[in-house]
């Protein structure tokens, strides 16, 4: 027999120190066939836990994330489910699932998962946020950690006579203060991304001013738990072993591990890969070492990975690889298992709700709690307002900044260990923990829409400004051959000094190994300089020499760099649409060919659905049928744009898509057909629609047939009977021409009856709504002429819903 001292993280919350006794060889059952009992052997005990928690988490959670509840709290209310206030109250459950045995293996596992994750998050953080932090983010931050300190000690110093002996004689309170006054850098950037938030402008603004708050807390944390040993030595050389053994931990981790991990990311590991599995496992030893090493002297656990994760790169190679190898196995397997357990061993019945001393000591804890909340709602908001933030846009930061997870859960769990919390304060704690996040998500998600501020802003189409006025042209790319098309079409699409076109250039690539999403101009990096470019180097170079090439002052190119999740990659787009006042964004088709096969990138089409849904302005999506194979800096005379063709029907999407056959014509370097679509025996209700499409059409007409002779511009009609004979018009026409634009036609209000009538039937086998009816016949594989396309589409209505 072998005794352990249950010393495991929380587990002195539940009650006193107690010794656990068992077999130390009942590790493998010979099974239930040979007389033994399964769950008195070490491993399938193990196993049945890690997978009744697993199970009832991920069955939670299907159920409570429609309710915006956020993992943190699934995790933390299985854990109360299989606790002592619900099947835990049956003696005979909690003793074959949850022996004390059990648990401390299950909690040792999940200390290390903790481990993993505090250090792969300090990875993943981006310090250069800290460099030139915004003036209200710094305020926020700080404004959110002060206020609820100024309000709560004093009051803490004014009660403490009157307060329970156990929070009067102990430092509980005031460590309760200083936490709760913090926002967790870690807890925020994990709930902003399962919000789909993260690359929001309040989400930014909120990561900031948390990580400002969380890396001098850390700093100081260090520094107090120095101060307390020291404080506690008894002699000048315990003193100096203290000193001399954190210096040399953060000496090594300065210029050893730092160095060591930018020679493996820079040097040891190509371009663009993930670490090799020999660099994997030794970062992996380094940080669990970390973790031994300030443990060892005397420091928590959790600074040692934090201050490691902080030193080496993040972003690729490092921080991808933790994402990929760390974060989606062991992580997201046992890191659940710690929060469970948290959960397990609170006890409703310890809050006191029943009257006596129990509630004297639950309503003095609830009481600190609330003035916390309180104290830092009202200094992020108040920070807010002073910024002239909408009210409503400062409280929904607030809140952000008020959202609790396992950081605060593994800071309670400390103070079991340390006996500073009780069974009764412990189960208090960690209720209100799930209580102030479960109530503050969902309200994130009710108060606060993103994309609500483009619903606001000011329309900007092609159709309403003048001819020969400056557009701004958003081309978003996500991988380097999206390029040589889109500059193509915008060689084409005409620029002269007197009609001048900005490019706003935006590369997107998915936010890997960081936890911060990005949106920033480019700027050339350090191996770009070296010979070894970056995929966005490259594109911002072809961009560069197309502006060269053109007439001076004609096209002027700013470049910007975004990365950030594919489920929310659409409002960088439309951010810098808005913030930059573009008349049209254009987009890649999700669909790419070499002439052999074709591949299909579905997160790609999630973002064009979302842009074309809320963009605050005009939209176009380019399908590319050979567009690439030429040069992406011809000049008019052998550009590989000679003939365009563009479908009317009529609605907004058409005027729309006329528009810009418009600047194509201005441009002079192109053949223009325009193809008016009509129904045979049509009489015209005379709508306001059908007014504006036929004096844009006359409009167009008058200002480009005379031009260059009449040779550049040709306008056909075309009589049909219905959309069988709009596509039998489509089939016969398409393959004269090198590119072919068309008007979304969405089915929204700008679309008229006659246009409805001209493609009936043709939406019943549509592959891909968002190009369209005619885009998307056009871009069929069936479709004979491969035809290069441009959807438009007039934004008019915020949030018109893409047909999926």
């Amino acid at each position: 027999m072998e005794t352990a001292a249950n010393m495991s993280a929380g587990a002195a919350t539940v009650k006193p120190l107690a010794a656990a006794c068992y077999d130390n060889n009942l590790v493998n059952s010979q099974g239930m066939f040979l007389g033994d009992q399964p769950l008195r052997f070490s491993l399938p005990l193990l196993l049945v836990q890690v997978s009744l928690i697993l199970t009832l988490s991920a069955a939670a959670h299907h159920v409570l994330r429609r309710l915006g509840q956020c993992r943190f709290v699934t995790h933390m209310l299985v854990g109360i489910f299989l606790g002592p206030s619900v099947l835990g109250r049956n003696p005979q459950l909690r003793g074959a699932l949850f022996s004390e045995r059990g648990t401390y293996i299950l909690e040792s596992v999940s200390l290390v998962a903790l481990i993993l994750f505090l250090f792969s998050m300090a990875v993943k953080t981006d310090l250069t946020l800290l460099r030139r932090p915004t003036a209200r983010a710094l305020a926020v931050g700080l404004a959110g950690c002060l206020v609820p300190l100024a309000v709560t000690l004093p009051v803490f110093h004014a009660l403490s006579p009157s307060l329970p002996a156990d929070l009067r004689g102990s430092s509980l309170l005031t460590e309760l203060a200083v936490r709760l006054s913090l926002s967790s850098f870690p807890v925020v950037a994990d709930a902003l991304s399962e919000l789909d938030l993260l690359n929001s402008e309040l989400g930014r603004v909120a990561l900031t001013a948390s990580l400002i708050t969380d890396v001098t807390s850390w700093f100081l944390r260090a520094c107090f738990a120095a101060a307390f040993l020291i404080t506690e030595a008894k002699s000048p050389v315990f003193t100096a072993k203290v000193l001399a053994s954190f210096a040399t931990f953060v000496l090594f981790v300065a210029f050893v591990a730092r160095p060591a991990g930018r020679y493996i990311a820079q040097k040891r590991t190509p371009a663009g890969d993930l670490l090799s599995e020999g660099s994997f496992v030794v970062v992996v030893i380094a940080a669990l070492l970390s973790a031994l090493v300030t443990d060892v002297i005397g420091f928590k656990f959790m600074i040692g990975p934090m201050m490691l994760g902080l030193a080496l790169p993040g972003g690729m190679p490092i921080g991808a690889t933790m994402t990929e190898r760390l974060d989606s196995f062991f992580i997201a397997l046992f890191l659940p298992v710690y929060m469970a357990l948290a959960g397990y061993r609170t006890d409703l019945a310890e809050l006191g709700l029943a009257g006596g001393e129990h509630e004297e000591k639950f309503c003095a804890l609830e009481l600190f709690v609330a003035l916390c909340v309180a104290g830092k709602m009202v200094g992020c908001v108040a920070a807010g307002l002073f910024f002239a933030m909408p009210f409503r846009e400062a409280t929904v930061l607030a809140l952000m900044l008020n959202i609790r997870g396992i950081v605060e859960v593994a800071a309670i769990n400390n103070w079991g260990d340390t006996m500073k919390a009780t069974a009764e304060h412990y189960s208090t704690l960690t209720l209100s923990m799930v209580v102030i996040t479960a109530v503050v998500t969902p309200l994130i998600k009710l108060l606060y829409d993103p994309s609500g501020r483009f619903a606001r802003a000011k329309r900007r189409t092609l159709e309403g400004a003048p001819p020969n006025a400056e557009i701004r042209v958003l081309p978003c790319l996500f991988l380097e051959d999206h390029a040589a098309p889109l500059l193509d079409l915008l060689e084409a699409s005409g620029s002269s000094h007197d009609a001048p076109m900005s490019l706003i250039v935006l590369h997107l690539t998915e936010l890997i190994g960081h936890a911060a999403s990005v949106l920033k101009p480019h700027k050339k990096s350090r191996s770009g300089s070296g010979g070894n470019p970056t995929p966005s180097d490259r594109i911002v170079n072809a961009f560069r020499y197309f502006e060269q090439q053109a007439t001076p002052g004609a096209v002027t190119v700013s470049p910007y760099v975004a990365a950030s999740p594919y489920s929310s990659m659409h409002h960088d787009v439309c951010l810098l649409a808005h913030s930059r006042k573009a008349n049209l964004i254009l987009l890649p088709f999700h669909k790419s060919s070499d002439g052999a096969r074709s591949t299909a990138n579905n997160a790609i089409r999630a973002v064009n659905r979302s842009v074309l849904q809320y963009a605050p302005c005009s939209v176009a999506i380019l399908v590319d049928h050979g567009l690439a194979a030429g040069s992406a800096c011809a000049t008019a005379s052998n550009s590989t744009l000679q003939r365009v063709a563009m479908y009317f029907l009529g609605g907004a999407d058409d005027r729309e898509a006329l528009a810009y056959v418009a600047r194509m014509v201005e441009g002079g370097g192109v053949a223009v057909t325009v193809v008016r679509l009509k129904l045979r025996n049509w009489v015209g209700m005379g709508g306001r629609d059908e007014v504006r499409d036929e004096e844009a059409l006359q409009a167009f007409w008058l200002r480009y047939s005379s031009r260059d002779g009449g040779e550049r511009v040709a306008y056909v009609e075309q009589t049909v009977e219905d959309g069988e004979g709009t596509a039998s018009v489509v089939r016969a026409m398409s393959d004269k021409f090198d590119l072919v634009v068309v008007g979304r036609r969405g089915g929204g209000e700008g679309d008229d009856l006659e246009g409805s009538a001209l493609t009936s039937g043709l939406s019943e086998w549509s592959e891909c709504p968002e190009l369209g009816v005619l885009g998307d016949m056009l871009a069929s594989a069936e479709f004979a002429s491969k035809v290069s396309i441009l959807v438009v589409q007039q934004q008019q209505h915020a949030g018109t819903a893409v047909d999926p």
